[in-house]
């Protein structure tokens, strides 16, 4: 009866899901070993905090330029192309990565890098034309479990600084993710199409001529949303930005023997929990945001957001788990509750310019954010980027509550 249940529950998980699902793993898996260590990667390649906010503000200004375009490609294009050719062009980017002589080369390296992810939109648009409306918030929380079955990973970082030391650690991290990329790329050729393809290819010299035009018109889609639509794109704007003022940072903060002094490997033991908390609570999370739907759910995320980016300040370790529990939780709410609320809100045929012109302006606070809380962090004070995202997230709250409403039928 049991299992009956869980198959009837889990029933979507085949053809495009299925493959983005294992393709994912496979990148998740690899990416969180360099992952836990990346700040400190670039200060071994001689950077610092603020050189880690200007690779955050150039490599973003890159990401937020192709949105546009990607997003116009796929509507028009298809999303299946796009996705497999730049997922191969990302794995020779990571073997750049490992290779790495300074963090000037780094900084240009992610750049180009940015240029590739022109894909993004490609594929958010599959994932949720592939997704039954009724089983979205499942559908997106299994994505964000996937980011976390990689608890192990943050282990097998620590293991390899202390065996190798920082920078040679950190080369074989990215070695490894070079053919995690590979390998996913080849499964991603597997895809099926959602929209009807032109008769003719992509090509980089139509991307470019159609840069205006595919500008123009995922603008005049975004203007021509809904009022929810753009109260909910604001919410997660505002999100983006504060998220990114202090994310970067707290390894930083953490591991400073001035400041909370957590030690290196600790900081791994640490990344370990918050990926169980996130593995742990993304399935129930979805389950909730399906059943009860998205408003609540988000409007809990923010709320949780806040204790827990004060408590990170004056952090022992073990406040600092209890504070990664609740990032854990409002994390996944977040990014389950907000894709699965904009598929419900945004037509099928206007998904990919929806998607691809909020991302230019999600990318660009990502970067500002970056930016700012970098500069902030090294000359004002280390603290200040965690209490101003702890008051940013107060008018996320507000908007949600008044100005963001579900739809009565939502969008297939």
């Amino acid at each position: 009866m049991i299992l009956a249940r869980l198959k009837d529950e889990f029933s979507f998980i085949k053809g495009n899901i299925l493959i983005n699902t294992v393709s994912l793993t496979i990148i998740l898996i690899a990416a969180a070993i360099p992952y836990t260590y990346y700040p400190k990667y670039i200060e071994g390649l001689g950077g610092d905090a603020y050189i880690l906010g200007i690779i955050s503000l150039v490599s973003n200004i890159a990401l937020a330029l192709v949105q546009f375009p990607g997003g116009y490609l796929a509507d028009r294009h298809g999303r299946r192309t796009l996705i497999y050719t730049m997922t191969f062009a990302f794995s020779v980017t990571y073997f750049l990565f490992a290779i790495a002589p300074n963090w000037q080369f780094f900084m240009i390296v992610s750049v180009v890098q940015s240029t590739f992810l022109i894909y993004r939109p490609a594929l958010q648009a599959l994932v949720s034309d592939s997704s039954p409306p009724e089983k979205r918030g499942l559908s997106f929380s299994i994505i964000n479990l996937l980011h976390y079955v990689s608890f192990p990973s943050p282990l097998i970082a620590g293991l390899l600084l202390v065996n190798f030391g920082l920078v040679p650690a950190m080369r074989i991290a990215y070695m490894a993710l070079t053919g995690a990329f590979f390998v996913a790329a080849i499964l991603r050729m597997r895809f099926k199409e959602t929209v009807e393809e032109t008769k003719e290819g992509i090509s980089i010299t139509e991307t470019f001529k159609n840069f205006p035009t595919s500008v123009m018109e995922s603008m005049r889609t975004l203007k021509n949303s809904s009022r929810p639509t753009l109260s909910l794109v604001t919410t997660f704007a505002i999100y983006n930005f504060a998220w990114f003022t202090c994310s970067v940072y707290m390894i930083l903060y953490a591991t400073d023997p001035d400041i909370l002094n957590i030690g290196d490997f600790n900081w791994a033991l640490l990344m370990t929990w918050y990926s169980i908390v996130n593995m742990v609570s993304a399935l129930p999370c979805g389950k909730i945001i399906d059943k009860f739907g998205r408003k609540k759910p988000l409007i809990v995320a923010w709320l949780l957001f806040i204790p827990a980016m004060i408590g990170f300040v004056y952090g022992t370790f073990i406040i600092l788990a209890a504070c990664y529990l609740l990032l854990g939780v409002a994390l996944i709410l977040t990014n389950t509750a907000y894709p699965a609320l904009l598929a419900d809100l945004v037509a099928r045929d206007k998904r990919g310019k929806i998607i691809g012109s909020t991302n230019f302006f999600f990318i660009i606070l990502n970067g500002l954010g970056g930016f700012v809380g970098g500069y902030m962090y090294m000359y004002v004070s280390p603290s200040l980027p965690f209490f101003l995202a702890a008051v940013l997230f107060v008018p996320c709250i507000v908007i949600t509550i008044f100005k963001v409403h579900e739809p009565t039928n939502r969008e297939v």
